[in-house]
């Protein structure tokens, strides 16, 4: 595979692992305020615990994704790096590259979308 389309995949990967911490370090904020909102009121019904529960969930498990396609990202550098060095096949880099595109994708929306939701939940509780 030419070197320059190996530059450019590890260069996207960068562009993405940094998104991703980015957004990582966002959720334990995110979740800390809305402890925070609550834990100030001295009233809280049933219901507006569950969903905040719920919502906590949602975040615990998009940490937990973030973190696999971190370590999935991770790999496929290494694996371009590898073949950077070497004249490997390139058929596994681009389907791996691809892989990972879909899950970013993935991640990215379902990142959005609990960011919506948090807020859309925030306007309605308060």
């Amino acid at each position: 595979m030419d070197g320059k389309i190996l530059e450019l995949f590890m260069k996207e990967n960068d562009a993405w692992d940094d998104l991703i911490a980015r957004q990582s370090k966002e959720i334990p904020q995110l979740e800390k305020m809305l402890t925070t909102i609550f834990d100030r009121k001295k009233h809280v019904d049933n219901d507006i615990i569950a969903s905040v529960g719920i919502l906590k969930d949602e975040m615990h498990a998009q940490e937990f994704q973030m973190t696999e396609i971190r370590e999935h990202l991770a790999k496929q550098q290494d694996l371009l790096s590898n073949e950077k060095r070497s004249s490997a096949y390139p058929a596994l880099s681009m389907l791996g590259q691809n892989a990972i595109r879909e899950k970013i994708r993935d991640i990215e929306k379902k990142f959005l979308d609990l960011k919506c939701n948090y807020l859309s939940y925030l306007a309605t509780a308060i």
